[in-house]
C-alpha cells in the first residue's frame, strides 16, 4: 500500500518557505494504511513535473500532490498532469460557476485569469474548495500493458498550496476516496539517553535491521536517541502485539537509559518528578550550560515552582562566594571541590533539595585544528554528589544541550 507525495513551488525548492503539507499528509496517509515513500519538492517547472507525476504513477498507488493551482501563469500542476498522461486540458462548467459564484459573494466579478482554475485534464474529477478560489482534482489512472502505471493502478489527488485550503479538502473530500486498508499500524516512541546513535543500535542488534515487522527506526536529535516502532497486522489485536513484544525487548536492552515512552522532554520528565516528590532544585550554571537548565524549568508553570534559586557565573569566584571562603582558603581548588562545597552549603541551609551546577566551559584548537568544547557538571542531593565530564566538538548549542541533559539525566536516575 505505497504512496508519496509532491510539493509543488518554486518558493519551497528556493527555500523561501517550508514545506509542512507533506509531513501533514503523510500522517495522514500513515493512519490511513498507507506507506509513504517519498516526499518530493519540485519548482514550477513543466518538463520536471510531467516526468514527475508519470513516475510517480509508476512507483505509487495513491499521489498527493499540493500546489499550483492558483490563477497565475506559474501554477502549472494542471497543464502538467495531463501532459504526463497524454491528455487535453478541458474547462470544468460546474467549477468555473462555483468560481464566479465565489466572487460575487465577496461583492466581485472573477477576473479571467481564474478561469484556468475551472480547468482539469479530461479523466479527472473536480473537488470543490470550500475554503478559496482553487479546486482540487482527483485522477485515476488504470494499470496498462506496457507497465507504466502501477500494477494496481494509481489515485492522484491534487490540492491547494495552501495549508488552510488542503487540509478540509482532504479530510471532507480526498480520504472518502481512499481505499481503506486492511493494515492495522500500531506506533510507539521510546526516548533514552546517554548512549550515542551507534551504541543504541549495537545493543538492540538485529531489532532495527530493514525488512522487518516491526519496524524499529532510530533518530538522534540533540543527545536524544528516538526509537520508532510501527508494527502491521492484518487486525488491531496482532498489531499491538507484535509493538508490544518489541517495545519489552528495547525495554530489556537499554533499561535506565529510557526516560519516557512518549512525546515529553527529559527536562519536563524530570519536572514531573519533582513535583511528584515534592522537591525543590537550585541551579548554579556557568557557561557550559548558560542558563539552560533553569530555563527547562521554567517553561511550565507547575515545575517553575521546583526552582528554589537559578545563578549565571562568569568564573569560579562565584562558587567561592557561595559558601562565603575567603581566597586563601579556596585558592587552587578546582570546579569539583568549589561545587561540592557551594552544594553542601545550599543543602545544609535548606535553600534546595537537590543542586545541579555547570563549569565555566573551555574552547580549545586539537593537533588536527577542531575546536572541542569542554566542561563539567555536578549534581547533588543529601545523600550524593556526582560529577560529570562533557566534551565535543561542533555547535556551543549543541554542546549546552548535551551537558544539561547529562545533569538532568542524573538527577532523574535519583529521583525516580
Amino acid at each position: 500500500m505505497s504512496a508519496e507525495v509532491i510539493a509543488i513551488g518554486s518558493e519551497l525548492t528556493c527555500g523561501s518557505k517550508l514545506d509542512t503539507n507533506s509531513q501533514w499528509l503523510s500522517r495522514e496517509l500513515e493512519a490511513l494504511g498507507w506507506t509513504v515513500t517519498r516526499h518530493t519538492a519540485l519548482a514550477d517547472d513543466m518538463a520536471a513535473m510531467t516526468a514527475e507525476f508519470r513516475e510517480a504513477a509508476t512507483r505509487s498507488r495513491v499521489v498527493m500532490i499540493t500546489g499550483g493551482l492558483g490563477p497565475t501563469l506559474d501554477d502549472i500542476t494542471r497543464d502538467a498532469l495531463a501532459a504526463a498522461f497524454g491528455q487535453a486540458l478541458i474547462t470544468d462548467e460546474q467549477a468555473l460557476e462555483q468560481i464566479k459564484a465565489l466572487f460575487a459573494a465577496r461583492g466581485r466579478e472573477m477576473p479571467n485569469r481564474n478561469h484556468r482554475q475551472a480547468q482539469r485534464p479530461e479523466s479527472a474529477q473536480m473537488i470543490q474548495n470550500f475554503c478559496g478560489t482553487a479546486p482540487g482534482l482527483i485522477m485515476r489512472i488504470e494499470p496498462d500493458a506496457e507497465g507504466l502505471v502501477h500494477p494496481d493502478g494509481c489515485l492522484i489527488a491534487v490540492m491547494p498550496g495552501v495549508p488552510a485550503e488542503m487540509k478540509p479538502m482532504f479530510e471532507q473530500q480526498v480520504r472518502p476516496n481512499l481505499v481503506a486498508s486492511n493494515t492495522v499500524i500500531t506506533r510507539k516512541v521510546i526516548r533514552s539517553f546517554g548512549f550515542g546513535e551507534s551504541d543504541v543500535e549495537k545493543m538492540l542488534g538485529e531489532l532495527t535491521a530493514r525488512g522487518r515487522n516491526p519496524e524499529v527506526g532510530i533518530t538522534a536529535s540533540e543527545a536524544v536517541i528516538s526509537l520508532w516502532i510501527t508494527a502491521r497486522a492484518e487486525d488491531a489485536m496482532t498489531s499491538q502485539r507484535l509493538a508490544e513484544d518489541v517495545r519489552a525487548e528495547i525495554l530489556e536492552h537499554l533499561g535506565d537509559a529510557i526516560y519516557t515512552e512518549g512525546d515529553l522532554e527529559l527536562h519536563q520528565v524530570v519536572g514531573n518528578l519533582l513535583v511528584q516528590h515534592g522537591k525543590r532544585v537550585a541551579c548554579v550554571e556557568g557557561s557550559t550550560t548558560g542558563g539552560l537548565i533553569a530555563h527547562w524549568f521554567t517553561e511550565e508553570h507547575a515545575h517553575a515552582k521546583c526552582l528554589a534559586s537559578a545563578s549565571i557565573y562568569a568564573d569560579l569566584n562565584f562558587l567561592k562566594s557561595i559558601v562565603d571562603a575567603g581566597p586563601s582558603e579556596t585558592s587552587g581548588q578546582s570546579f569539583a571541590m568549589l561545587a561540592e562545597q557551594a552544594a553542601s552549603h545550599l543543602l545544609a541551609t535548606g535553600a534546595a533539595d537537590c543542586v545541579l551546577l555547570s563549569s565555566p566551559h573551555t574552547d580549545e584548537s586539537t593537533n588536527t585544528g577542531i575546536r572541542m568544547k569542554r566542561g563539567e557538571v555536578a549534581v547533588a542531593d543529601a545523600n550524593s554528589f556526582e560529577v560529570f565530564d562533557v566534551s565535543m566538538t561542533g555547535n556551543l548549542a549543541i554542546f549546552r544541550q548535551r551537558a544539561g541533559r547529562t545533569a538532568i539525566n542524573r538527577l532523574r536516575l535519583i529521583l525516580r
